[in-house]
């Protein structure tokens, strides 16, 4: 009887010790699931940012997407730093806890500590007790605690740090950077795409901006040769077109304002792409006048006939327009243009926020030192034009004739300009 009691005793332990064995290792299959549960979660929210977060702002962006993964690993802080390349220094972005409210710009040296290694070596960077650590980074705040630096990779290259501050030391196992290592690939999409938004804006901001000066193929070319709209001017050789009502003014003060505004709203739609048609630039709109020239950005063999042509065309459009709004009782509208050629200096002027692409230069006064002579419907030409015309005039059927008119003495210049009258 105490055999069979010693023997049914001893099952019992057996059993007992098999059970704590199973219940141990389904626990720490639990965990396991768990925490696969807890990563495909945080790569399936990080993915679907991409499709549905707007990424106008980038302390926000990146911000909603250290606050996922925060919500399921419960650190003590994540931060997201990128590489400035110019400044060759690493730029705090966005951190966990303080989403787009970042108080001050912090920025790391890239030779520094962890994260510098993490960048440079284009491998994670484990710091176990950053107590025994030489941290000094703005970011990190906290006495006690472990440190994990993982660099964000684009093509081959670290163009990021993310890292991650657990309160305990020895907080991070190899598991846990490998995952994160999985996390750091898609906060890398997230920074490139982006970017490519952000890019995207800036080109079609420019391009808004080229298409108010310039017709849709010197916009396209410009963008085709890859330059930046930025500060400064170069010497050019152009073409100087100005054009204004005669009278307008005197006859505005007759008119309804809103009908002086619609009036030369239509006037201005009509001659404009006049100027686009001949690749001229639109330099800006004066009152009721317009000044154009052709030569810049991009430069034409032609650019002096091209100028004429687009002066021939406004004047017979503009006859046909009066026609045309005769029954909307418009008074007609009559312009006087001046046309002159030589060197200027063009580029844009202005600031960074607000550019102008215009030229400078004595050959713009005389330009329009010419118009303000010119009579109703004349268009009035300076010697320099008619000289880089006159092997193009018997091919021109726009005009029938230059007459020569007498001298002119022009502010500001010595010498008097020859001016010749073109002939419809």
């Amino acid at each position: 009887m105490d055999m069979d009691r010693l023997h049914m005793t001893d099952n019992t332990a057996s059993v007992t010790q098999e059970r704590d064995v199973f219940k141990k290792q389904f626990l720490r299959i639990q965990g396991n699931y768990e925490n696969k549960i807890k990563e495909l979660s945080i790569l399936k929210e990080l993915g679907n940012t991409l499709r549905s977060t707007n990424f106008y702002d980038k302390e926000v962006f990146f911000g909603d997407q250290l606050e996922i993964i925060n919500r399921y690993t419960n650190l003590q802080d994540i931060s997201l730093l990128l590489l400035d390349e110019t400044l060759q220094i690493l730029e705090l972005v966005a951190r966990s806890g303080s989403r787009g409210q970042l108080e001050n710009q912090t920025f790391v040296r890239i030779d520094d500590g962890p994260h510098g290694q993490a960048l440079s070596g284009q491998a994670p960077v484990l710091v176990d007790d950053i107590q025994d650590s030489a941290l000094n980074h703005g970011h990190i705040e906290a006495q006690r605690g472990s440190l994990l630096c993982i660099p964000v990779i684009h093509n081959n290259k670290a163009i990021g740090i993310l890292s991650f501050l657990h309160t305990r030391t020895h907080g991070f196992d190899q598991n846990q950077v490998r995952f994160f290592s999985l996390v750091a690939d898609q906060i890398a999409t997230a920074v490139i795409l982006f970017r490519i938004y952000h890019q995207m804006l800036k080109e079609e901001k420019n391009r808004l901006l080229l298409s108010r000066f310039f017709s849709n193929t010197v916009t396209e070319k410009i963008f085709g040769s890859g330059e930046n709209l930025k500060l400064g001017g170069e010497r050019k050789n152009v073409t100087i077109i100005f054009a204004d009502l005669r009278g307008f003014t005197a006859m505005s003060e007759h008119l309804d304002q809103e009908n002086v505004v619609d009036i030369l709203n239509a006037y201005f739609s009509l001659m404009t792409p006049i100027i686009f048609e001949h690749d001229g630039t639109l330099d800006k709109l004066m009152g009721d006048g317009i000044m154009a020239f052709f030569g810049a950005p991009i430069s034409h063999h032609d650019d002096p006939i091209r100028a004429v042509r687009t002066a021939t065309k406004m004047v017979k459009a503009l006859e046909a327009f009066n026609a045309q709004k005769h029954s909307k009782q418009w008074p007609a509208l009559e312009v006087s243009i001046g046309i002159n050629a030589g060197e200027v200096v063009a580029g844009y002027i202005g600031s960074e926020e607000h550019l102008n692409y215009t030229v400078i230069g004595d050959a713009v006064n005389v330009a329009q030192r010419l118009q303000s002579i010119a009579g109703a419907n004349e268009i009035l030409l300076s010697k320099a034009v008619c000289d880089q015309i006159a092997d193009r005039l018997s091919a021109e059927n726009a005009f029938k004739a230059l007459v020569p008119l007498p001298a002119q003495k022009i502010k500001g210049k010595e010498k008097v300009v020859e001016v010749f009258r073109m002939e419809l």
